[in-house]
């Protein structure tokens, strides 16, 4: 399971390759990727992402694509049960920023045009 997180304000891709900040720092750059850690937690950060929105179809629980956006802003993805609690507190501390959960209908405002 993963969950993606974007923030409330633009942040350059370019300052989080270099990120050191309360104890999180730059674990690794993978592809283009950055993989930030706390020493015991994870989370991968991408220059940007295709966003896709889901409706099911009528009569089943199939989920349908009924858009696909390019999201141009760095978005932070936990995976499996990395606790990122450090991590995203510390990107808002030097960032100024909030990062917003895909759970919350914010999230949906920002990544979609």
């Amino acid at each position: 399971m993963s969950t993606d997180f974007v923030p409330n304000k633009t942040i350059p891709f370019s300052e989080i390759e270099t990120f050191n900040h309360k104890g999180v720092k730059v674990d690794a750059i993978e592809d283009g990727n950055v993989i930030l850690t706390d020493g015991t937690n994870y989370m991968w950060v991408y220059p940007g992402a295709t966003v896709e929105t889901y409706k099911k179809n009528a009569g089943n629980s199939n989920l349908k694509i009924i858009s696909s956006d390019h999201y141009e802003c760095p978005v932070f993805t936990r995976y499996g049960k990395n606790d990122p609690t450090k991590i995203i507190e510390a990107i808002e501390c030097f960032f100024k920023v909030i990062l917003i959960s895909e759970y919350e209908d914010e999230y949906w405002k920002i990544v979609s045009p």
